[in-house]
């Protein structure tokens, strides 16, 4: 997404980097002619009091090889869109889309940085061509680059639903549809992939049963309002299979909630079936973990 050079170069090897309030989840991950070899995941505790510079001094003592960098953004620092695409030329869009969004995200359209990227093609009876408009709040895009100052290597800010879809990618599934469904505290995110294309992604907030279960009949409802788009709008077949992330005793239970309800297939997401791994993966229980790991399968190497 938010690049900082034109190009990225294009490695064997790259970092993912995802930023909490007590943590930095660190993620590297090599690329071979087999699955992706990760080789390093874990969580760095940011240091006792904070500070604006807790993230840099962490990164500093974090000893990361000169490989290329990405960063995630929090769900709280941005704003992903689905809007038409106007009609002017590519290199007006990003200021075009700024008008655009100026009545739709909840910050000012000022303060904020904007990057598009590509849905596939609706079908006919659909509204123009859409794509997807991601507005970053300026002060965390700086805040990201100011931790990452002193790395020469650091090239790209992503966002969660690119990083997921990475993921999602790997899952066997993908080849005929798959939903993904990553869990947060208080809301999770729901992405459609098919192949390698990300086709939609929305939020929803999560609901507990007074015995303190995630309310499936909510999530259900969510998730069927998103599926139900993806084959009306895209023209494409019934998705049945679903991934629940990140690993854990939550994620278990609500993937044996989802498969009573629906009928589908549904999994939870085990990285060490996806990868090679080459570290202990305990911490990709971790949602900001998992995030780190989708950041470093990162493979695409220009700006958008």
């Amino acid at each position: 997404m938010f690049a900082r050079f034109k190009k990225s170069s294009i490695a064997k090897a790259r970092i993912g980097l995802a930023f909490g309030r007590e943590h930095v989840a660190v993620a590297v991950v090599r690329r071979e002619r087999g699955a992706p070899v990760l080789e390093r995941c874990e969580l760095l505790p940011m240091p006792a009091g904070g500070g604006g510079n807790a993230a840099t001094t962490v990164i500093r003592a974090a000893g990361l090889p000169r490989i290329p960098v990405s960063t995630v953004l929090r769900s709280d620092d941005y704003q992903l869109v689905l809007v038409e695409a106007p009609d002017v030329p590519p290199a007006e869009l990003r200021a075009a889309m700024r008008w655009r969004l100026k009545e739709t995200i909840d910050f000012r359209v000022e303060d904020a940085v904007i990057d598009v990227f590509d849905v596939p093609a609706q079908n006919r009876g659909s509204q123009g061509r859409m794509m997807y408009a991601v507005a970053a709040q300026r002060s965390a895009v700086e805040r990201h680059s100011g931790a990452l100052a002193e790395v020469p290597t650091f090239d790209v800010i992503d966002v969660p639903e690119l990083c997921l879809r990475n993921l999602a990618t790997l899952l066997p599934a993908a080849a005929s549809g798959v939903a993904l469904l990553h869990l947060g505290e208080a809301a999770a995110t729901v992405i459609l992939v098919r192949g390698t294309t990300l086709y939609f992604a929305r939020q929803m907030d999560l609901q507990a049963t007074p015995d303190a279960r995630l309310d499936v009949g909510s999530i259900v409802l969510e998730l069927q309002r998103s599926l139900d788009y993806y084959e009306r709008h895209f023209d494409q077949p019934p998705i049945t299979r679903i991934a629940v992330s990140p690993g854990g005793q939550r994620a278990s239970l609500l993937a044996a909630d989802l498969g009573r309800e629906t009928g589908f297939e549904v999994e939870t997401l085990d990285l060490a079936s996806l990868l090679l791994c080459e570290t202990s993966i305990e911490s990709a229980v971790d949602p900001g973990c998992l995030l780190a790991v989708g950041a470093a399968l990162r493979e695409e190497h220009r700006s958008l």
